[in-house]
């Protein structure tokens, strides 16, 4: 008897867990899809922290605009014209005149001992055109020098502005997706990443174009050194 209700109660079992496969595989079924809200994504697409953005402007030390000039212009292959390039050469000969084969202290006169000064013979409208042209190399140098001070300014100001904007637009997002702002807010503060990397970008080719402007008026031997330097400082 007892083993009847124990098959019976084993049947039962198996029913019952037949039953709640079937209904929860029903149920499955008819279960609604999980559609995710529209998310408007941020600019760059990498994952922000807006609740703690970029610090502020690093407190770099400011570039020696005058000390680039210097080294620029002492690494051009020629010399410079401002000043007249004049060489001293000393000579002693002994001249023979009566063809004797003595010397004694009569024969002095015989020696003769001079400083040759050598200057390079230049009209005075060579001159003025030798020097009109360094004074405009020398300005094109410090316009030059100038597009890259600019440029480094404007890439420290873009890259400050860009960790505010990425973590403002982050925030937008987020308070999208929990209904308390519409979307042109994330909106605007996406063109604002975007105007400001277009910003980033120039100034990243003004200072590639200066350093490459500045390096190319020097000499092979001193091209690497310069660079060097150059690169240092605006770091």
């Amino acid at each position: 008897m007892a083993s009847k209700i124990a098959s019976t109660n084993k049947l039962l079992n198996i029913f019952l867990l037949l039953f709640l496969l079937q209904t929860t595989a029903a149920a499955e079924e008819h279960k609604p899809p999980e559609i995710k809200p529209f998310e408007i994504p941020t600019f760059t697409g990498k994952a922000v922290d807006w609740k703690n953005p970029k610090p502020a402007i690093n407190k770099l030390p400011t570039i020696d605009g005058d000390a680039i000039f210097k080294v620029v212009n002492r690494c051009y292959p020629l010399k410079s014209g401002f000043g007249l390039d004049i060489s001293l050469k000393a000579g002693a000969t002994y001249k023979d005149t009566a063809g004797s084969n003595q010397i004694n202290t009569l024969d002095s006169n015989k020696y003769y001992a001079g400083i040759v000064a050598n200057m390079p013979l230049y009209s005075d409208v060579e001159i003025d055109k030798d020097r009109k042209l360094e004074y405009q190399r020398r300005m094109q140098t410090t316009d030059t020098i100038k597009a890259l001070l600019t440029g480094v300014a404007t890439k420290r100001r873009a890259e400050r502005l860009m960790g505010l904007y990425e973590a403002l637009e982050k925030r937008a997002q987020e308070r999208i997706k929990n209904g308390l702002a519409e979307t042109a807010e994330q909106i605007s503060f996406l063109e604002k990443v975007a105007t400001t990397q277009g910003e980033l970008d120039q100034a990243n080719a003004s200072i590639e174009a200066s350093r490459l402007a500045l390096i190319g008026q020097c000499r092979p031997d001193a091209e690497q050194e310069v660079n060097d330097y150059i690169l240092n400082q605006i770091k």
